[in-house]
């Protein structure tokens, strides 16, 4: 007993003396540069992905639901594992002072029983997930590659990498599902991309931005989409390899703060499907 109360006594004066003993770091894990990890933290897995693709929650909807927006890139995940003094509310709440201290935007912060961050700055995005005592952070270098597709061999080799690739040159009227007569150019390179791929099939999504109310947008992103699958078709692709498909404005590529912004969430992506097995 007395043993007991004297171990109590030193961990109430030495509160690092009750802490989980943690083991080092994984070998040939690196720190985050951008967000060091917490106190009484230590690297238990490391990751690098090529060509990663993730849909990151960037804000809440009327509802109090994560909207997340689609980021493709680079990536590195550091899973960290902390003694069980460190909640996820701390794991939030200091990373992002932390974040914000380095400049970084946080759009979206939600704690619960788990937690969930996200920010960004220029090109670099940063997801966080926290539980229990465990909390894994992503760090992703956002591609250009995608946005600069715009022939047939380029967009094809995004496709491939990344599944997915916008369609950017397909433009409409202001509201309307009507094509832009530019239009017929980007049309012209995504007919050619599925005739060098003639196994392809593919799924077109219309997306929109967040202005106006959100059943019209969807109503406008399916018919903007049903609008390209038409070209196509008229144009010589099969009807039976493509798929139509509207989103809203429910998968933004970026914040829909600026009006630069709000044209890349007016988009018309293609999206490959996987191939029926047989």
């Amino acid at each position: 007993m007395n043993s007991i109360r004297a171990l109590a006594f030193i961990a109430l004066l030495f509160p690092a003396a009750a802490q989980t003993v943690l083991e080092p770091d994984a070998p040939g894990c690196v720190d985050s540069r951008v967000v060091s990890k917490l106190q009484f933290c230590r690297i238990d897995n490391c990751e690098k992905k090529d060509s990663d693709h993730r849909d990151i929650p960037v804000r809440e909807d009327e509802k109090g639901e994560a909207i997340v927006s689609a980021v493709d890139g680079d990536s590195r995940s550091l899973m960290y594992e902390c003694s069980v003094s460190v909640s996820p509310s701390d794991v939030v709440r200091q990373s992002a002072a932390a974040l914000r201290a380095a400049g970084f935007d946080v759009p979206y912060q939600f704690v619960d029983k788990e937690g969930t961050l996200t920010a960004h700055k220029g090109d670099t995005w940063i997801s966080l997930e926290a539980a229990s005592r465990f909390y894994t952070l992503v760090e992703m270098k956002a591609t250009s590659e995608l946005e600069s597709a715009t022939d047939a061999v380029a967009m094809a080799e995004a496709v491939e990498r990344y599944g997915h690739v916008p369609a950017y040159g397909v433009q409409f009227l202001s509201g309307r599902a009507d094509l832009t007569p530019e239009s017929a150019v980007a049309l012209r390179e995504i007919v050619a991309m599925m005739e060098d791929n003639s196994d392809w099939r593919v799924r077109v999504v219309g997306h929109t931005d967040n202005l106006g109310a959100k059943d019209a947008n969807m109503t406008l992103s399916m018919r903007r989409a049903t609008t390209v699958v038409n070209w196509l078709a008229l144009h010589g692709v099969k009807r039976a390899r493509l798929e139509v498909a509207g989103a809203g404005d429910s998968e933004p590529v970026a914040p829909n703060d600026s009006e630069a912004n709000r044209a890349k969430n007016r988009r018309i992506e293609i999206v490959k499907l996987p191939t029926p097995t047989q």
